[in-house]
């Protein structure tokens, strides 16, 4: 059967039409510091800036905007900030031999007509030098960050991806098979507030990566979600000091009369004195938090005798 190539021209321009706008990049910085703390990589921070931008370049959803160039009157414009945050040498379980991972943070900020969105997305990479030489941990180290950009670049792409999508999509997307779209979607949700991401960042504070759980932890916190109240005390369970400290820092935020009596016991029995002190700290916070509202409640309540009635 012949086809017209009119109707295939057609075909194809209604298809590009369709297609979503490129996410529009107009900054990508790195942080120098953080790139003259990692020596093993032996790069520097315009290098690693040039190493960025060509894998956003490769990204079909990504559009890079030459400098100087100003984005359409209306169209939301996105600054990337990288940092790396460690290099070090790691031993996993199921691994042969020790390898080299290197970990980076990478923060989006998207400028629309409505205001600024900011989003923090990690990754890592780990590769096993193939010898025991200096040379051979570098190029160890760079294949690991190489990986850790590459991913950071689809993450963010699916990230932004997400930002643009309604609620009932991202609800969907969190079954999707691509761990990326996943990730994107409950972030998302999670900044909206949204009741279904709840138990999904429940189940995240099983991971047995550290990373992963402080992220899950920060997001309940955001939300103030007093359902994972009794999961966050279950995971104090056989855990250090710096992390208990952080885990009482976040049952203070998240509050409610269960996270109370948690953080009175841990304040008054605990071990270890630090952690009595961060515990005792949260708290106070707590109280003087209740305080607070119950006064702005009180002078709401006033206010309204005052005022006349309609």
């Amino acid at each position: 059967m012949k086809r017209s190539p009119l109707l295939l021209a057609a075909v194809l321009a209604a298809l590009v039409a369709c297609r979503p706008a490129p996410h529009l990049v107009e900054r990508v910085e790195v942080v120098a510091a953080s790139v003259a703390d990692a020596p093993l990589l032996g790069t520097t921070a315009a290098q690693l800036q040039a190493a960025l931008q060509r894998r956003i370049a490769a990204e079909p959803r990504l559009k890079l905007l030459p400098a100087g160039a100003r984005a359409p009157e209306g169209a939301p414009v996105v600054r990337l900030l990288l940092e790396l945050s460690g290099v070090r040498e790691v031993v996993r379980t199921g691994h042969e031999g020790p390898e080299v991972e290197v970990i980076a943070d990478l923060t989006l900020r998207r400028k629309t007509e409505s205001g600024t969105e900011r989003t923090e997305l990690w990754a890592s990479g780990a590769v096993r030098p193939m010898g025991q030489t200096f040379e051979d941990r570098q190029d160890a180290a760079r294949r690991a960050l190489d990986q850790a950009l590459d991913d950071l670049v689809r993450g963010a792409r699916a990230q932004l991806d997400a930002l643009d999508q309604p609620d009932k999509v991202l609800v969907r997307d969190l079954d999707s098979p691509d761990p990326r779209t996943r990730d994107a979607a409950l972030d998302v949700l999670a900044a909206r507030k949204h009741p279904r991401s709840v138990p999904v960042l429940l189940e995240r504070l099983q991971s047995d990566d550290p990373l992963e759980v402080r992220r899950a932890m920060g997001a309940l916190v955001e939300m103030r979600a007093t359902q994972a109240v009794p999961a966050l005390i279950d995971l104090a369970r056989d855990k250090d000091p710096g992390f208990l400290r952080e885990l009482v820092y976040a049952l203070g935020a998240i509050g409610g009369d269960e996270a109370r009596a948690y953080l009175y016991t841990v304040a008054q029995g605990h071990d270890s004195p630090v952690v009595r002190e961060a515990a005792q700290r949260a708290l106070d916070e707590l109280t003087q938090r209740a305080v607070r509202a119950q006064e702005q409640l009180q002078g709401a309540s006033a206010e309204a005798k005052r005022s006349p009635s309609r």
